[in-house]
């Protein structure tokens, strides 16, 4: 069976819900609403590519009765084009659309004796450079009501507030949102720094692991950023995918990596992407500078947002960010050893 490439928008959209095999048809998956970028200039360079992802459930505990497996599904945004050739999974499978903060999500449910359990998606990705116009305006880049609050409220992890300045010593900055905004980029750069010790706590994105240690991984820059810019009246959001060697044409991606844009009014959003400013700042200078309003082709996006909502909803919660498998036995969340996962892309 092919999948059904007809959309149902009720709570959620549905995209597919039949069988599937590595010959099914190509589907389209347009950008989420609301997008509103800053002007960009031209010059931009692009990547194009085949990127695999692929999930293994390989066991659950005897006398388990259900499994559950979701996975985030990419898709257009405005400087990515994506065509999902082919999905590989059981019958009964759903490709959905979470309607607060539109990521695409695939989930499947099987019997537990059925299996080991592998699911494949396989893409067609166009991913273009972005070069933000920081002196360019936007007719009408405005936020919803709902999405300014969203966007600017704490959580847990990425707290808003005045302990944020006390915690980490940012006093804040005169000026406009992209003054404030940079003001707030320079900070995290200079109290951070990218590395990844063995067992130290660094990965969950927790401003307040970040003003404590100093350093950690892509999560842990871009909270910290998060939490200043809202603290100080700018929205940001959190973005996550995948990263691609630019020194390579195939193999396979180890991990995942994230990013954040903060909105700026009359202009949209803008991206800042503080880690991988941090990781080439002896070797290539001028990139610090790129990186407050500029990404490379060398990526995909998977995902928006922390404490991700899953379609349909799973047992556990929301989950910190979402860009890795997620499977429930039985609704308790699976052994993290019980889940395979590889990612591999070739340039075409």
């Amino acid at each position: 069976m092919r999948p059904n490439r007809t959309a149902l928008l009720l709570s959620a959209l549905v995209l597919s819900a039949c069988a599937a095999n590595p010959e099914s048809g190509a589907q389209k998956l347009s950008p989420p609403a609301g997008s509103q970028p800053a002007p960009t200039r031209g010059g931009a360079k692009s990547r194009r590519f085949a990127l695999r992802y692929e999930a293994t459930v390989k066991s659950a505990p005897a006398g388990s009765r259900e499994v559950d497996l979701w996975l985030p599904v990419a898709g257009d945004t405005p400087f990515q084009t994506v065509i999902l050739k082919s999905v590989s999974a059981p019958a009964g499978y759903t490709i959905a659309v979470e309607p607060t903060l539109g990521n695409r999500i695939f989930h499947v449910r099987v019997p537990a004796s059925s299996l080991p359990l592998t699911v494949r998606l396989d893409y067609d990705v166009t991913r273009n450079e972005r070069r933000t116009d920081l002196a360019a305006k936007r007719s009408g880049a405005t936020l919803s009501p709902s999405d300014r609050d969203r966007y600017l409220a704490g959580s847990p992890l990425v707290p808003v507030g005045a302990s944020v300045d006390s915690l980490s010593g940012f006093d804040g900055a005169t000026g406009d949102s992209l003054a404030v905004a940079r003001a707030a980029y320079d900070h995290v750069m200079s109290k951070m720094r990218y590395d990844k010790p063995a067992n130290s706590g660094w990965g969950s994105g927790s401003t307040e692991w970040a003003c404590k240690e100093g350093f950690g991984n892509c999560t842990d820059f871009h909270a910290y950023f998060m939490s200043l810019t809202r603290t100080h009246g700018i929205p940001s959001r959190f973005l996550m995918g995948m990263p691609l060697p630019p020194d390579k044409k195939e193999g396979e991606i180890a991990g995942y990596h994230c990013w954040a844009e903060f909105f700026a009014p009359e202009r949209g959003w803008v991206p800042v992407d503080i880690s991988e400013a941090d990781r080439a700042a002896d070797q290539q200078p001028e990139m610090t500078e790129f990186y407050f309003g500029g990404l490379t082709a060398d990526r995909v996006e998977f995902s928006t947002g922390r404490d991700v909502k899953l379609v349909p909803q799973n047992r556990g919660g929301a989950l910190n960010f979402f860009i890795y498998p997620y499977c429930e036995i039985d609704g308790r969340e699976a052994p993290k050893d019980v889940i395979g996962r590889r990612f591999t892309f070739q340039d075409v």
